[in-house]
């Protein structure tokens, strides 16, 4: 029996793919169950392509040069048309998702009824949850209606990634994230939070991201992994942690993904939608008036020393 061949387009952002990344992997178990053999094909983003590179259900990547120029845009057009799928799935519903769909040879091209731009032109129908308000992990799950599998999200993400020998002995650490997507994502108070943790445990503190604070912990129990990291590092380090505390971010995501004890923090963006999934088996700051400076290092600081127990 020849394989389903669908390809997925969902070139951003991080928290997104790995959300995607969930329900694709949870149809590709519900694929095999029933003797059916998936050939899944992703878009991506070339920055996020280290976190697919490590997914062992993906056969083929191609990447998205956001900065390629039409040059770029070509190039991904020439290489997704040398392959015929028997569905692709825009995830992103954009304009530029919306072109790679029109582009993909395939006589079923599904996208999200939410879809933006125009996007919604080229495809041949459009889902959504029959329910208000669906979570995000809902919406892309929606889209796999016409596969006719019983997609539920993987938990934990099955990742098999290579990590660096120099991180390879942090195990039982507290991962903290203290980067987002702007400042009014990012919870001021990671520099007083890992000062407590410090104080009330024994574990030592990573900090993780590429833009680093101004001010930054001295003990010997904390480490500065800022701007140190791969994205394919993420996956082993996040297992390797004993709790992950992160803004909203990608990832807060990951950490749910992989089953991880979790304590995320949410500004502008209604976590109930947008957060960890399921939000209810994690730990969700929401912040009063969209204002982070209104959570305490202290009632995030008593989070984790639950989550710890």
């Amino acid at each position: 029996m020849q394989p389903m061949r669908i390809l997925v387009i969902k070139p951003s952002s991080f928290g997104d793919i790995v959300q995607m990344l969930q329900v694709m992997e949870g149809a590709y178990q519900s694929a095999k169950s029933q003797g059916v053999e998936l050939e899944i094909h992703w878009i991506v983003r070339d920055c996020f392509a280290g976190l697919l590179r490590c997914s062992p259900i993906i056969h083929q990547l191609f990447l998205f040069e956001r900065h390629g120029g039409i040059k770029g845009f070509i190039r991904l057009i020439k290489a997704i048309r040398a392959h015929t799928y028997d569905f692709v799935v825009d995830g992103q519903g954009l304009l530029r998702s919306g072109l790679m769909t029109f582009f993909a040879r395939s006589k079923h091209k599904l996208g999200r009824k939410d879809a933006r731009e125009g996007s919604f032109l080229f495809y041949n129908a459009t889902y959504a949850p029959q329910k208000e308000q669906p979570h995000a992990v809902e919406i892309l799950q929606a889209l796999l209606q016409p596969l006719k599998l019983q997609s539920v999200p993987q938990i934990p993400l099955t990742l098999s990634p290579n990590i660096s020998e120099a991180f390879s002995d942090y195990k039982g650490a507290i991962l903290l994230f203290p980067n987002s997507r702007g400042p009014k994502k990012e919870w001021p108070y990671f520099f007083e939070l890992t000062q407590i943790l410090l104080e009330r445990t024994d574990k030592t503190c990573i900090w993780l991201g590429q833009n680093l604070p101004q001010k930054v912990p001295q003990h010997p129990r904390f480490i500065n992994l800022m701007g140190k990291t791969a994205l394919s590092d993420l996956p082993m380090l996040i297992q390797n942690a004993a709790c992950v505390i992160a803004n909203d971010s990608g990832p807060v995501h990951l950490a749910a993904a992989l089953g991880k004890p979790l304590v995320g923090i949410y500004g502008p963006t209604d976590s109930r939608r947008y957060g960890p999934y399921p939000v209810a088996d994690h730990i969700v700051f929401q912040a009063p008036q969209q204002d982070l400076k209104q959570i305490s290092a202290e009632e995030v600081a008593q989070a984790v020393l639950k989550q710890l127990s």
